[in-house]
């Protein structure tokens, strides 16, 4: 009986959440917003960092932060509006962050914190892996994220009309990560 005990605190106790570390030259923070309810305009932030933490099935910690000044859209003059103190104000708010309060399986809820406004937001969720990368032979995982926020609520281009530029954000998040 001692043994059986013995090998259950083992197996429980190897089940338990390991660090990974973001692998950002395969992930992704990016947005998409309709311009003049018609098209799409797509963007995304270069400069990011996160924490995973992952027990093999779920992710047990998700925190992560954008820098604002870095925002790309591929078009400079736009990304220095966006930059503008109607709009992120980067200077007084230079980070986006957003920390994970629950997993669910195919949701993370999480705050988002922009420009010093806090809010709950739901995330679609998929996680691939883990898998065993062929040449370092690291546990690999994926977290694709997926959700919508209105910008408004976190006072982003609150003078901007819908019809403009949409209240409506789709934020698309990928990441890949790999065990310490």
């Amino acid at each position: 009986m001692k043994a059986f005990m013995i090998a259950l605190a083992v197996a429980f106790g190897s089940m338990s959440a390991a660090p990974y570390v973001i692998d950002s030259t395969h992930s992704s923070v990016g947005f998409e917003v309709k311009h003049l309810m018609v098209s799409k305009v797509k963007g995304n932030f270069k400069k990011f960092s996160g924490e995973i933490e992952f027990d093999g099935k779920a992710l047990t910690k998700l925190n992560g932060k954008v820098a604002i000044a870095d925002i790309n859209t591929d078009n400079n003059t736009r990304d220095k509006h966006l930059n503008a103190p109607d709009f992120f104000d980067s200077k007084k708010f230079p980070d986006a962050t957003l920390s994970m309060t629950k997993f669910e399986k195919g949701k993370v809820y999480a705050d988002l914190k922009i420009r010093d406004v806090v809010k709950n937001v739901v995330f679609d969720t998929e996680i691939g892996g883990p898998i065993k990368h062929p040449k370092t032979g690291k546990d690999i995982i994926s977290v694709s994220l997926k959700g919508e926020i209105n910008r408004k609520d976190f006072n982003v281009g609150e003078d901007t009309a819908d019809s403009s530029v949409s209240d409506k954000v789709i934020i698309a998040i990928e990441l890949e990560a790999s065990a310490q």
